[in-house]
């Protein structure tokens, strides 16, 4: 079995693993883990913020809703590739549900949009056999949120479900991977999501872990930080023209913030957690030549 630390992202539409750039670049670059990515829309709904990049894509009127819809899926996937080789991504999978339009309510999502029985048939697959038999040790997903596109809301649940199906199951061949659910916006509380208790928050302390932007990359100057690595990751979505403005205004933010779910139980699992978050915080606070050397 593996002993490399193994993590599989599951995000909404090509572009949101933006949002946790930084700690997924110190995962494969400063911890070298494995780090898998599940994107479940085929993020044709885009075409709204396309009319920037159309000269760069052949001129193809994107902005226009029946062209968006025809070539964005493609397009939009080829994006996500090359931010993912800037975030060390090793392996991508792909469910391309429906991107048909903003709903922050996700039965709306699953009526009419999403084939919820499709969607954790397939994650459930990923987890049993992504990474062969070694599994996955931790799934990060989009944090539930009333405040949130349902898309991202949805694809968290929908994560979370599955989790609770495969401990149902007693499967003793397969991994359940710990999760953690990562939020696009700054809190300042616990978050809570009454309405589905798989989304219930730990009450293990800390059950909220945080990951700093501002950390430089190396020890040598101190203008590159992992900001610049979430730039360069939202620049690759080109056809999601104002991504990296939204980025420095509504979504600018010096740490991202991770929580733990109550629903993975156990201690010993906490504890992976705990010690990942510790071991970046030691990567970056002191001689980072010393660490790269042992």
């Amino acid at each position: 079995m593996s002993s490399t630390l193994a993590v599989l992202v599951v995000i909404a539409h090509p572009d949101d693993e933006t949002l946790f750039a930084g700690f997924i670049h110190a995962l494969t670059y400063k911890i070298h883990a494995i780090v898998d990515l599940v994107c479940i829309t085929n993020g044709e709904g885009g075409f709204r913020h396309s009319g920037p990049s159309e000269y760069l894509y052949n001129n193809l009127q994107l902005s226009k809703e029946s062209m968006g819809r025809q070539h964005l899926p493609r397009i939009r996937k080829h994006e996500l590739l090359a931010s993912g080789k800037i975030l060390g991504i090793r392996k991508f999978f792909f469910y391309d549900q429906l991107d048909l339009k903003y709903d922050r309510n996700v039965d709306v999502v699953f009526a009419e949009q999403w084939n919820k029985e499709e969607v954790i048939q397939r994650l459930e697959q990923t987890i049993k056999t992504g990474n062969s038999s070694d599994g996955y040790d931790i799934m990060l997903i989009m944090l539930p949120s009333i405040q949130s596109h349902g898309h991202h809301t949805a694809s968290g649940l929908l994560a979370l479900e599955t989790i609770e199906r495969l401990q149902q199951k007693q499967l003793v061949n397969i991994k359940i991977p710990t999760v953690i659910g990562g939020s696009e916006f700054i809190l300042n509380e616990i978050p809570v999501y009454p309405s589905n208790k798989l989304a219930e928050i730990s009450s293990i302390e800390p059950n909220l872990f945080q990951f700093n932007r501002t950390w430089k990359l190396t020890n040598t100057t101190d203008v590159a930080t992992y900001q610049m690595i979430v730039i360069w990751a939202c620049s690759e979505h080109k056809s999601q023209g104002g991504l990296i403005a939204e980025t420095l205004t509504g979504y600018a933010r010096e740490n991202e913030q991770y929580y733990y779910f109550s629903i993975n139980n156990e201690q010993i699992r906490f504890q992976l957690i705990q010690n990942i978050f510790e071991q970046l915080v030691n990567i970056h606070q002191y001689n980072i030549a010393h660490v790269l050397q042992c």
